[in-house]
């Protein structure tokens, strides 16, 4: 294939995932489920991590995209025979960088069973 042509496709695969995030970040999941949303042990723990959690992953996936759209100009210069394949490899390590992003934000906030950290019951 025609390095312009890799170029036109893995544009458009990125900016189909950025409008992909954008969707979901405007249309987020309401309530916790196995087929919407950002679906770990930890976010389905309850409604207030549930809602925290895919707000983030969703914050990261956005910046994820922008950023992304600059992954197949990159690649152009530097590996233009292999750019499609260079874009879509580093694109999903991204992905999985916005799982270990948002369980560590998670971390920091809620513990396991999704009560929050400085959280201080009265006596």
């Amino acid at each position: 294939m025609v390095a312009e042509n890799e170029l036109y496709l893995s544009l458009g695969y990125c900016a189909f995932m950025l409008l992909l995030f954008m969707i979901f970040k405007a249309f987020p999941p309401k309530k916790i489920n196995h087929f919407y949303g950002y679906r770990t042990q930890r976010s389905m723990a309850n409604d207030t991590v549930w809602k925290d959690a895919n707000e983030y992953s969703l914050k990261l996936g956005v910046k994820l995209g922008i950023y992304g759209l600059f992954l197949p100009l990159f690649y152009y210069f530097i590996w233009p025979e292999q750019l499609m394949l260079a874009t879509v490899i580093t694109h999903t390590a991204a992905l999985l960088l916005i799982v270990v992003g948002t369980e560590r934000y998670l971390n920091q906030r809620y513990d396991r069973q999704g009560q929050p950290k400085n959280h201080n019951p009265k006596v």
